[in-house]
């Protein structure tokens, strides 16, 4: 790529200078309605062409400055968002260890509860059975 550059900035500047050589009279430029300079025209052109690429040179940079702007904007919106993912992985986290606690705790209610209500069958049960041997004596 580089090479192509090089290449069309070598055929342009060959040209200008060939048609600098070719025309070699004085031109008359009007800078203020006031004020009119003869210059040769290869001057004129050097000096548009100096001008051209340093305006070219000021919008180049311009454009790159926003764009490094732009970029470094949306590089600390990528860390803010990476940070709040961070955040809501670890609150995810934290949410699923209480609800495996809840769920613990839950399960630990249920055995307790099963095992009061196999306790209170039993004694029942034993109840019945001392009834019935009291009766039967």
């Amino acid at each position: 790529m580089v090479i192509f550059d090089f290449l069309i900035i070598f055929v342009t500047c060959l040209a200008i200078a060939l048609f600098s050589l070719e025309n070699t009279q004085d031109v008359a430029l009007k800078i203020l309605p006031q004020l009119e300079i003869q210059v040769h025209l290869a001057v004129a052109l050097v000096v548009a062409m100096g001008i051209g690429a340093t305006l070219a040179g000021l919008y180049m940079l311009w454009i790159k400055l926003k764009n490094n702007l732009e970029f470094t904007r949306q590089k600390r919106q990528i860390k803010q968002r990476e940070k709040q993912i961070q955040e809501l992985k670890q609150d995810m986290e934290n949410r699923q260890a209480e609800l495996e606690q809840l769920r613990q705790e839950k399960l630990e209610s249920q055995s307790i509860a099963e095992n009061k209500n196999s306790l209170g069958k039993q004694n029942e049960s034993d109840s019945n059975n001392l009834e019935m041997s009291v009766e039967a004596n």
